[in-house]
């Protein structure tokens, strides 16, 4: 979204706030070395906010911070990408996310998850943007035999249900245990079955494991993750829990829905690996996908920060003003 607004010729600030206190260069890096193409300023949050025409909000704590430290005139904005109230359980930090939503930020949501919650809970509009997936990297590559699932690991994040897909592919693994079963992002777990650990992955090779694969298990019970998208976009057959949050998004007629049990997910991928003609399921998935890129959600995040930043200036050309749009976003 950065880079949009950059490719419009906005300039752009990212303000990174780190409340444990990290070097605002060790993230830097990661940023330079990811998104190249970003030429955004990098600064530290808690040092000051320049004036600006906007300041984006990425996030329940970025919006915190633009409250408190964006004391200049100049529109809020805010990228809901996650309801984050949902992250935590019924206390102080549930209570500090939702009351962001009270702000009178101009509200983004990224997906229909998103903006169906914001306006049901909280009586919000949105804007609301599509999911895309980087279909420069995530895309069909095999075309012959494939074999075994994957799974992405992260037991620290609860939304993502690791201790239930571990059960659900516990059970996998007794009913087809010729079939090998990959673990990525966390390298240190150790499930009670055979499995190939990969811990963290380059985007590349995370492709290149999908595309050996034929089926995963992708658990979200809040905004859908990018994980099915890509799965699909490599042919890899995606075994997700039925939940009205992730039915909001992703409605492509490949994925297999399943209760929220080991017994239903196991069920589902022992379905999908010993169905009928597995190559040609994988290319019929990916290229439902095929198109599915950022740049409409790109184009339409812009034109939002575009409405928004010049609603009482319809009359001068946003190439015509020097612009600032700070992107706040917090570690």
């Amino acid at each position: 979204m950065v880079e949009a607004l950059e490719v419009a010729g906005h300039n752009c600030v990212i303000h990174l706030y780190d409340r444990h206190g990290s070097p605002v260069g060790y993230h830097a890096a990661v940023i330079r070395d990811h998104w190249p193409a970003v030429n955004a300023r990098i600064v530290d949050a808690r040092d000051s906010f320049e004036p600006a025409d906007a300041y984006v909000a990425t996030s329940w704590e970025s919006a915190h911070v633009i409250g408190k430290h964006a004391t200049h005139p100049g529109r809020r904005l805010y990228f809901v990408q996650d309801y984050e109230p949902y992250f935590y359980p019924r206390g102080s930090e549930y209570t500090l996310a939702e009351d962001t939503y009270r702000f009178g930020y101009r509200t983004i949501a990224l997906g229909g998850m998103v903006a169906e919650t914001l306006h049901a809970t909280h009586s919000i509009p949105a804007d609301r943007l599509p999911f895309g997936t980087d279909v420069s990297v995530y895309r069909l590559t095999n075309n012959g035999p494939r074999n075994g699932v994957v799974c992405y690991a992260k037991p620290r994040t609860a939304r993502r249900g690791y201790a239930l897909a571990v059960a659900a592919l516990a059970a996998f693994h007794h009913q087809c245990p010729d079939q090998v079963i990959h673990l990525f992002g966390d390298a240190h777990v150790r499930p009670p079955f055979p499995a190939q650990i990969h811990g963290t992955v380059s985007p590349c090779e995370l492709a290149d494991l999908y595309n050996s694969c034929i089926a995963g298990i992708t658990i979200s019970f809040t905004n859908i993750s990018l994980v099915p998208y890509e799965m699909l976009s490599c042919g890899t057959i995606p075994v997700v829990n039925d939940d009205r949050c992730a039915r909001a998004e992703l409605s492509n007629s490949a994925v297999r829905w399943a209760d929220p049990t080991p017994a239903a997910l196991a069920h589902e991928l022992s379905a999908a690996v010993t169905g009928n003609d597995v190559t040609e399921t994988a290319r019929q998935a990916a290229t439902a996908l095929e198109n599915l890129d950022w740049q409409r959600a790109t184009e339409e995040f812009v034109r939002t920060v575009e409405a928004e930043t010049y609603r009482d200036r319809l009359s001068v050309h946003p190439a015509h003003t020097a612009t600032s749009s700070r992107i706040e976003h917090a570690e």
